[in-house]
């Protein structure tokens, strides 16, 4: 980005090799020199599509201003501008692309292991498992297949029978899957070994953890137009001295 220009160099060594840089720690420099006080502020809630520039020409009517975005709100800087509903749709599928299989019994943990390939005794999907979550009883593979809730699991490598301790309990895309639970707002643990089916108990999908951590990106603070020449300036002057 353009605001990055102004910055000061600073030597360091990479492969061996001398080279100069941008030195960002002057981020924090300029974060320190320039203190912000309520006054030279308001809140604001970044809309639908909406990018850097258009908040900067809405406030501004000068899309260049974009950075003093990032300057103000220390999550924009660290996790990127909010995506919209698409792009967000977009990537958690790309993320989370494969399929959980939910089994309520503690053997998963000694008895199923990663990059080990299992087989559904009804449905004969084949799938990789990829990842284990034993606080919520699941496990991830990779399949073109579809594995159906109500049957066993084969181990496919080592016998043709059936894990008779491994029922599916759900299988669920990836991204469906629950990330977490909540009661009255609160994360919780849950039992992986037993159905949660307590009243008032609240499956926080993958795809619902996405889309609270996008939101939570969209309410910002933005310079005052009165103050926004001000800030600027000081900025400026604080990354050049």
């Amino acid at each position: 980005m353009t605001y990055f220009t102004g910055f000061p160099k600073v030597q360091y060594t990479f492969d061996d090799e001398l080279v100069f840089t941008t030195n960002l720690t002057a981020y924090a420099e300029v974060l320190d020199s320039v203190r912000i006080s309520s006054s030279f502020y308001q809140d604001y809630h970044i809309m639908n599509d909406e990018r850097p520039d258009h908040v900067a020409m809405k406030f501004y009517n000068n899309p260049q201003l974009h950075w003093v975005m990032y300057l103000m709100n220390p999550k924009l800087r660290e996790q990127g501008w909010p995506l919209s509903q698409l792009e967000l749709t977009t990537k958690v599928q790309k993320d989370h692309p494969n399929t959980v299989l939910v089994i309520h019994d503690d053997s998963i943990t000694s008895l199923l292991s990663v990059g080990q390939v299992i087989k559904g005794s009804d449905s004969e999907a084949v799938g990789t498992i990829l990842h284990k979550n034993l606080d919520l009883g699941q496990v991830t593979v990779e399949t073109d297949g579809t594995f159906v809730a109500g049957e066993m699991l084969i181990d496919i490598e080592n016998t043709t029978t059936p894990y008779t301790e491994f029922v599916i309990y759900e299988t669920v895309a990836e991204h469906l899957a629950a990330h977490h639970y909540t009661l009255n707002g609160e994360r919780i643990d849950v039992n992986p070994y037993q159905p949660v089916t307590f009243t008032g108990i609240v499956k926080v999908t993958i795809n619902d953890f996405y889309f609270e951590n996008n939101e939570s990106l969209k309410q910002i603070r933005v310079i005052k137009p009165n103050s926004i020449n001000s800030v600027v300036s000081a900025f400026n002057q604080a990354i050049r001295s």
